[in-house]
This record gives C-alpha cells, sequence and structure tokens, in this order.
C-alpha cells in the first residue's frame, strides 16, 4: 500500500482543531494498514517546503492538516518545474478556519470520520480533478485552489494571516464557527479600505481575455475556479475543473454599499442584484489587474497576503487529482 504523508500546521483553526494534531496518526491506523507519516510544521513555508521534499522523492499522497493557507501551500510546494506528476493525490484533513475545499471534497470535520472516508478514498482512488489558478505578481508565480482577490477581499488577509491573528481566529472559530474569523477580517477590511482611500485612491485597468475594461476604482475584485460550497456561495453548480475561472467585479459605491455588496454575496444572490449593486461577473481563462498608478495594493491568494504596486496575471496552470469522500 502507498504511504500516506500528512503534513499539519500547528496553529490553523479553532482551538478545538488544535487538539488535533497528536490524535491524527492513531485515527488513520484504525482504517489504513500502510505506513503513515505525520508532519508537524509551524508555518506555510515550512509545509511547502515539506510537501516538495517529498514530491521530489516520488511520494504520491499528500494530506494537508491544516485551513486554505497550509492546503495552498502543500499545492504550491508538490508542484514541479514540469508541473503536478500524474500520479499524485492531495487530500483536504480539515483543521483550519476556511475548510471550503474540505468541505466540497466531502471530508467532515469530525477527525475520526474524516480518517475513515480519507483512508478508503486512498484505497479506492476516489478522486476529482481540479484545476490550478496561477497568478505572475512581480516576477513571483503562485498556484491555489479556491479563491483570490484585491481590493477588500485583498485586505482580508492582513487582518486573519500572521501567527498571533491566528490565536484570535481560534477563539473565534471555536466560538461562532468557520465563518466567524473572515467575517471579522472582512469588517476590519473594509474599514481599513475606506480608511486608506481618503489618502490615496487605487484605480485599476481590467483586461479578461482579450476584452478591457475602463479605468475603474473597484471595492473588490474576486477570482475563483469552482463552487466553494454554500458558505461561499458565488460560483454555485461550476465544477473545480472546467478550463476557466469566475471573475467578479465589485464597482466601489462607498462605505454603505460595500455592505449591501458582501450580503448579497454571502447568501449567494449577487447575480439578480447585478446592476444596483455595481457588480460585474465574468468567466474567463487570462486576466490581468494593473493599477493606473503604482500605488502599492494587497493581494490575496487563498489566504496568503502579496502586496504589489506593478500588474497581476492569473491564469489556469494546469490540474491536479484530490481525493474526495
Amino acid at each position: 500500500m502507498r504511504t500516506i504523508n500528512i503534513i499539519a500546521t500547528t496553529i490553523s483553526g479553532s482551538i478545538k482543531d488544535w487538539k488535533k494534531i497528536g490524535l491524527i496518526k492513531g485515527e488513520f491506523k484504525k482504517f489504513y494498514t500502510g505506513k503513515i507519516n505525520v508532519y508537524v510544521v509551524d508555518s506555510h513555508k515550512k509545509a511547502r517546503e515539506k510537501a516538495n521534499e517529498l514530491v521530489k522523492k516520488g511520494e504520491k499522497i499528500v494530506v494537508s492538516a491544516g485551513g486554505a493557507g497550509t492546503f495552498n501551500s502543500v499545492l504550491e510546494g508538490s508542484r514541479l518545474k514540469r508541473g503536478f506528476p500524474e500520479g499524485l493525490r492531495l487530500a483536504f484533513l480539515r483543521k483550519g478556519s476556511a475548510d471550503l475545499i474540505g468541505k466540497v471534497l466531502n471530508i467532515p470535520d469530525e477527525l475520526t470520520a474524516a480518517a475513515k472516508i480519507i483512508s478508503n478514498s486512498i484505497k479506492k482512488d476516489n478522486i476529482v480533478e481540479s484545476d490550478v489558478i496561477e497568478t505572475g505578481i512581480d516576477d513571483k508565480k503562485y498556484h491555489f485552489i479556491g479563491f483570490g482577490g484585491v481590493g477588500i477581499f485583498g485586505i482580508v488577509p492582513y487582518f486573519t494571516e500572521s501567527r498571533f491573528k491566528k490565536y484570535y481566529k481560534g477563539l473565534l472559530g471555536h466560538w461562532f464557527g468557520d465563518r466567524g474569523p473572515f467575517l471579522l477580517g472582512a469588517n476590519l477590511a473594509i474599514f481599513k479600505y475606506y480608511k486608506d482611500k481618503i489618502f490615496r485612491k487605487i484605480k485599476f485597468i481590467i483586461n479578461i481575455g482579450e476584452k478591457e475594461f475602463p479605468v475603474e476604482q473597484y471595492s473588490s475584485i474576486i477570482i475563483m475556479n469552482g463552487d466553494l460550497g454554500k458558505d461561499f456561495p458565488l460560483a454555485r453548480g461550476i465544477p473545480l475543473a472546467t478550463g476557466y475561472f469566475k471573475v467578479i467585479l465589485f464597482k466601489d459605491l462607498g462605505l454603505f454599499n460595500s455592505y449591501s455588496q458582501m450580503i448579497h454575496a454571502w447568501k449567494g444572490d449577487i447575480e439578480n442584484h447585478k446592476e444596483k449593486l455595481g457588480v460585474e461577473i465574468l468567466r474567463t481563462k487570462t486576466l490581468a489587474i494593473m493599477p493606473e498608478k503604482p500605488n502599492e495594493y494587497m493581494v490575496n491568494v487563498d489566504g496568503l497576503l502579496v502586496k504589489t504596486r506593478g500588474k497581476i496575471n492569473y491564469r489556469i496552470s494546469g490540474r491536479v487529482k484530490l481525493i474526495t469522500g
């Protein structure tokens, strides 16, 4: 049987999730007779490095135990120079405050049930394919499955992704579930966006495919490559592997309307209110975002915060196979 390699980050998710780390190996042993390795790391950087080390050695089963940031770090580390190895399988063990992909893959939050489903799915090779979005920022390339963005959604990781902030995320996740940390981060991001706007306004030039949009101030731009479930219902019914991704442009209509945009995005009915809310929804294989002036802005690569003053590019760069329940 193939070896299961589990990479777990220490401070991902709620306080309850933190306690899972010491129990992971024992739970998998109940359902899997092959070799099981658990690697505990304390940062996304180390998760990426460990995944890269394992995949270069020829390991084919890598399980991410954390949230979206951990998963995309493992994804990034698993991508070699020529892309993802053909026999590679990635799995998502939910232990984070942003478990959207894990939920889409039908992995339960309860550890014993998750270990059983992942183990059985590995034995049966139950998989789903997913496109991987590549983001080019300042001569660096990042890869992710899920969502990214700029504007308010670009600022969210500023309030949610440092080591200190993960402690309050743990408390919020414990009290209010997976949405708690994101909702607080989104509210803080709205206030920061409009505070910063007093001193400088950032307008963007958008190229989607061959179409160029006029210079505009957007409160948010969201990029997502498929349906992320009921907790982020902006791409309902779109499989993760279509060869294109969805782009949602939110025009800046002021603070009050930013909350209206967020509420309808969260409800999943934003397409019914596009004109009123200043929203455009498109599907594309390529996207370029460039500030009108070289002012610094923040980019969210599904939980990873990147700052830039230049142009960013998005494209579908390949596919990877994910273990599904």
